[in-house]
């Protein structure tokens, strides 16, 4: 109940929850089992049901469709990126933190990196039916003025620096997950 309470809180009143998360005591593993691995399920779950309901390949006799096998690794890929980007983030607040007279705590980078992602991991359930991806990209424009708060009230980030720490953090993730993503491809995971 705590959970659903603060994912609510974290949405609607962002402000007073930044502050209540940055209070409280916390832990990497309490976080992940918590927050982040239930809330990235909901992406991947909507993906393999959007796919099987309209999927990609075609066959004449069925339509459109996808192989079983081919959906369930989209999904669990879907499911390890999301994971893997969340810790990632965390990981990139704290190696640019002191750039930003920020101390390096990865439980406090974990916090703003968790709880910041919460609109586009909520919008993952929209997948079901593809074209609602629209709602994915309306959700990270709040993702992104979460992430903005809560560096600035669990990091301590200045307010005139939020801005470029927040896109240097971003452009860091992508420019990590495209490499990690293109070794994984390299050796044959995905």
């Amino acid at each position: 109940m705590k959970a659903l309470r603060r994912i609510v809180n974290i949405i609607a009143r962002p402000t007073a929850e930044w502050d209540a998360i940055a209070r409280e005591p916390a832990s990497a593993p309490r976080l992940l089992l918590a927050y982040i691995l239930p809330l990235a399920l909901l992406a991947p779950i909507a993906t393999v049901i959007g796919m099987r309901s309209f999927g990609t390949g075609w066959d004449p006799t069925h339509g459109y469709r996808v192989g079983a096998a081919d959906i369930l690794a989209a999904g669990a890929t879907t499911y390890v990126a999301i994971v893997g980007s969340i810790l990632l983030l965390a990981g990139i607040f704290v190696l640019i933190a002191p750039l930003y007279g920020s101390s390096r705590s990865y439980v406090a980078a974990l916090k703003v990196a968790t709880f910041g992602s919460v609109p586009v991991l909520l919008a993952g359930a929209t997948l079901v039916i593809p074209a609602m991806a629209l709602a994915a990209l309306i959700a990270s424009l709040h993702t992104l003025f979460l992430y903005s708060e809560g560096i600035g009230r669990v990091l301590q980030v200045r307010a005139d620096s939020r801005t470029e720490f927040v896109g240097a953090s971003l452009v860091l993730l992508v420019g990590f997950s495209t490499l990690i993503g293109a070794a994984a491809s390299g050796i044959g995971l995905i």
